[in-house]
């Protein structure tokens, strides 16, 4: 195993991480480089434990990154999940020193052009996290773009091919404009239909009627970048990625009329993301408050009390907007 080699090769001196020293860090990996395959199941189990902690990551962590990535490659190693979650959370993490902030940045540039073939991987949990790192920027813009896209359309999974579909969006490439507008239609998976108006959003590209008509089409199968596909696998590229895609549509009126259509809907989730969109729009555009009273009646009619409840922050929101224009007055 090409791991094994590395670990050898380095010096793990000062390798901390959350719970121990440099050679600690080297036990384990020695461990999950063997060939015990429970062992190394649960060395790889302690390595997460121990180099992304609450977030925070180490010396031993950006250590650790080049023989992980080596580790993650073996079609056979244990743990291919854990250590692919782990990857993504060491790249992801707050480091303790800049200097560690820096190593880390740039074992995750060398490891990108190698981790490409992973998008297909069998496991879905190594594609999902991959589909993240190449989503983030390296250097490899290009590569990665070019990987995402040929993926993302056969992805068969929504919530993975709506990653690949950001991280596409991420990278301000030629192409990547044409791309994004081909992704928007109707053949194509919701969840990458929405995507892809994100990205049109993010990226300040030209708005027209097939983004206005991908975003109502996608969202109406309810909640698809929110973590409701896959219970506890949050869209990591958008907290509120509808919101995000209406306020840069830049018309309100047109983003009450979307709205209005997913709270309507029965389906619950549908309806939470129509709600929770309308309650962000008016926090950035108070005085579109006239557009949005068919949504706060749609939202206070639902048949479901948790839709309902949005209706107050609705209101709250729309009665501040127009004691503004009182108090203006």
């Amino acid at each position: 195993m090409r791991a094994r080699i590395a670990l050898h090769d380095t010096d793990w001196t000062g390798a901390e991480h959350a719970y121990g020293d440099g050679a600690d860090t080297l036990k384990w990996l020695l461990d999950a480089c063997g060939e015990d395959p429970d062992r190394a199941e649960r060395a790889v189990g302690v390595l997460h434990n121990c180099l992304v902690h609450q977030g925070s990551v180490y010396a031993g962590s950006a250590m650790a990154y080049p023989v992980l990535v080596d580790l993650l490659l073996d079609p056979s190693a244990p743990g291919r999940a854990t250590l692919a979650d782990l990857l993504l959370g060491i790249t992801i993490g707050i480091a303790e020193t800049e200097a560690v902030h820096h190593e880390i940045r740039a074992a995750h540039a060398r490891a990108t052009p190698r981790l490409l073939p992973l998008l297909t991987d069998p496991v879905r949990e190594v594609r999902h996290r991959v589909a993240y790192l190449t989503g983030l920027r390296t250097g490899h813009e290009e590569l990665a773009v070019r990987a995402l896209g040929e993926r993302a359309l056969s992805e068969p999974d929504p919530l993975i091919a709506a990653v690949m579909t950001g991280g596409v969006a991420r990278h301000d490439v030629a192409g990547r404009a044409a791309w994004l507008f081909g992704a928007l239609a109707p053949r194509h998976l919701p969840a990458v239909r929405a995507a892809a108006a994100w990205g049109f959003a993010q990226a300040g590209l030209p708005w027209n009627t097939e983004v206005t008509l991908a975003v109502a089409e996608a969202w109406e199968h309810g909640d698809v970048l929110n973590g409701d596909v896959i219970e506890g696998e949050q869209w990591r590229w958008s907290d509120n990625p509808l919101a995000e895609t209406l306020i840069a549509m830049a018309d309100p009126n047109r983003a009450a009329e979307i709205c209005l259509r997913l709270t309507q809907s029965e389906d619950e989730d549908t309806a939470k993301c129509g709600a929770i969109a309308a309650v962000a729009l008016l926090e950035e555009h108070p005085y579109a408050y006239p557009a949005f009273g068919p949504v706060i009646a749609a939202t206070r009619a639902h048949r479901d009390i948790h839709i309902r409840s949005y209706a107050d922050d609705l209101d709250a929101l729309t009665s501040a907007a127009d004691e503004g224009d009182h108090a203006v007055h």
